[in-house]
């Protein structure tokens, strides 16, 4: 049976929070309670041959309830939220195909925004501009890329990152084809939306200072489980294959350049955690300013809280 709203609309679970705040363990005891499917909304938990860096559910989680869009990408190949949106998508309507709850988790605010509040639609880009943007980036590098965009229309480059190559490459070739910025088609652009639902959030804001510990523990537990077994495997097919990865989990150029022999383990590690702590301040500023929960635990979730987190759900659900 669905759950609906009191307007009858269909409720789909959306779980989000700083990395390691408990956010998968949660969504596997919706998933159990509700019959449910997870849908992951993480960036990097979509590839493959990174499922410790990227701390994918492991295969005993896997085995409990249904997944989707978990490890299946190559580390050579570039994904964009549009992808994302329209994945999750489909991926939604054959959950409610087969009479199943959609509960997407994950902490990436980008795939969490156009989920929300829609997904801004751009024109068709020609695969020959894009090959050129690309050649153009490698020729010029991203600093003097972003530099010649921001020349040729200030609002291409508004918000986003001088070192972000794949949003840049992205501004240039809709200008390219649109004479116009992306800022400005953003603002007057329309927008696809999943309208059936209603979708109840939930915020996992455990205090900053238990997540930078977590983050700590983290770390070492990856190392333990073969963080750097799988880099090394990376390594190696990018050897083999003459490909580049595009991976940007945390962990992964750190352990690259120790495996270089760059630096030791222990500035690798201290890096790695440093990053992820960087990373999880910046979620703390999108939940703030872009995510209203419908119910937010300022503690991490854990086995021993399922019952507590559980019933609050519950009732929470009962006044929607």
């Amino acid at each position: 049976m669905f759950l609906k709203s009191k307007g009858n609309n269909l409720i789909a679970f959306v779980i989000t929070g700083p990395t390691t705040s408990g956010k998968t363990q949660l969504a596997i005891e919706l998933a159990k309670k509700y019959k449910g499917v997870i849908i992951n909304a993480d960036s990097q938990q979509i590839y493959k041959d990174v499922s410790i860096l990227s701390s994918q559910p492991n295969k005993t989680d896997f085995k409990k309830v249904p997944h989707k869009l978990f490890n299946f990408l190559e580390f050579n190949k570039n994904f964009s939220v549009e992808q994302w949106f329209l994945l999750t998508e489909k991926e939604i309507s054959k959950a409610i195909k087969n009479k199943k709850t959609p509960i997407i988790v994950g902490g990436t605010g980008m795939y969490l925004k156009a989920l929300l509040n829609g997904l801004d639609v751009f024109p068709k880009i020609p695969l020959s501009i894009r090959k050129k943007g690309i050649k153009l980036m490698e020729t010029l590098g991203v600093k003097e890329f972003y530099k010649n965009l921001r020349n040729e229309n200030y609002n291409c480059v508004y918000n986003i990152s001088p070192n972000d190559k794949n949003r840049l490459i992205r501004s240039w070739e809709i200008y390219r084809v649109t004479k116009k910025s992306i800022y400005k088609l953003r603002k007057n652009n329309r927008k696809r939306k999943i309208n059936q639902f209603n979708f109840f959030k939930i915020l996992i804001l455990p205090s900053r200072k238990k997540v930078y510990l977590n983050c700590i523990q983290r770390w070492e537990n990856m190392l333990e489980l073969g963080a750097i077994e799988e880099v090394k495997k990376i390594m190696n097919k990018e050897k083999n294959s003459n490909e580049k990865s595009v991976l940007k989990t945390i962990g992964f150029n750190e352990l690259k350049n120790y495996l270089k022999k760059k630096y030791n383990l222990e500035i690798a590690s201290q890096k790695s955690i440093q990053t992820t702590k960087n990373y999880a301040k910046r979620q703390y500023t999108w939940f703030k300013h872009q995510f209203l929960a419908n119910i937010v635990f300022k503690t991490e979730y854990k086995k021993n809280k399922r019952k507590k987190f559980l019933k609050e759900i519950t009732d929470k659900l009962l006044t929607i």
